[in-house]
């Protein structure tokens, strides 16, 4: 059944709300459009479509003049909310306080009207050069602890995200997407099975439009994963230039720099186009290929419920 819901996506200003839809909307080169950004006047609006829901994301300007509108006029700009993602910049400990205060503005108005509204929290700015940071790393800590004290009765989601590592943009919104339907659990659950079947590092399911619908990883270390996010990228050129092409086949493979190689198939399902991205050994592919068959009937059956 179509729905069509309201995602709120706010932050003190400067903290990267626009950038982050920004690089969502395009994935491919995007930087030098958020270069030219300026700061979002009172509220911006992007329409999205995700399986069969119209999502409409609310992209509000964090400049204190904003902020104090919203909060004064709650009822207009926070009723009917579907979905909370709120952005605080990790790179800005100063302001720490202030982001904390607005949250709380917000999620005392849905407290106060019992409202249950899933929430995502990214720390955003964690580029890659600031993993290994000591006191980033603490930072976050310190601040999901805190968050997670002071609203036990929220269903808050945690994550990190950087306009410099494209794939942590397109995770926030997927994972914000799938809160609406017990079946993106079914679906994890399914791809957690057949990542241990199939012995590969990775499966992701994509929409048409690059969103990942669903994923799992494998326990793996460090320097694979890099390679692993390197195949992913690909796969998202690769999606994009079927899509700009019309291209017909069905699945390109590829082989990383080092021993993975990766898997692209193309599945449509009724009028909607998924993609499976796979990434494995050399080693595994015949053993991919014979239980690839079982893996789409079961995933086309659960997919088929989600649209």
């Amino acid at each position: 059944m179509e729905r069509f819901l309201k995602i709120i996506v706010s932050g003190l200003d400067n903290a990267g709300k626009t950038s982050i839809l920004t690089a969502m909307d395009k994935k491919y080169d995007f930087e030098k459009d958020i270069v030219q950004l300026k700061p979002t006047i009172r509220i911006e609006y992007h329409k999205m479509n995700f399986l069969t829901n119209n999502a409409v994301i609310w992209d509000m300007g964090g400049q204190e003049t904003y902020r104090d509108i919203y909060v004064n006029y709650q009822d207009v700009y926070f009723d009917a909310t579907d979905l909370l993602i709120y952005v605080i910049d990790i790179q800005d400990p100063e302001r720490f306080d202030n982001s904390l205060e607005y949250l709380n503005a917000i999620l005392s108005f849905f407290e106060k009207s019992e409202m249950s509204v899933p929430i995502i929290i990214t720390f955003h700015k964690y580029d890659p050069e600031l993993k290994a940071d000591i006191e980033i790393l603490a930072n976050i800590s310190r601040l999901r602890e805190n968050i997670l004290d002071s609203y036990p009765n929220f269903n808050i989601l945690f994550q990190q995200s950087s306009i410099y590592d494209i794939i942590s943009i397109i995770q926030l919104v997927s994972y914000g997407l799938s809160v609406f339907d017990k079946k993106f659990f079914q679906l994890s659950e399914l791809l957690e099975y057949y990542l241990e079947i199939f012995q590969s590092q990775a499966l992701i399911v994509f929409d048409r439009n690059g969103i990942i619908i669903s994923e799992y990883y494998s326990d793996i270390n460090p320097e694979t994963y890099l390679e692993l996010l390197e195949s992913i990228k690909e796969h998202l050129f690769l999606l994009k230039r079927m899509d700009e092409e019309k291209f017909e086949g069905n699945f390109d493979f590829t082989s990383t720099e080092g021993q993975l190689f990766s898997y692209l198939l193309r599945k449509k399902i009724n009028k909607e186009m998924f993609f499976v991205s796979a990434v494995l050994k050399d080693e595994q592919k015949l053993n991919f290929f014979e239980k690839l068959p079982d893996f789409l009937d079961d995933l086309v059956k659960i997919l088929e419920q989600l649209i």
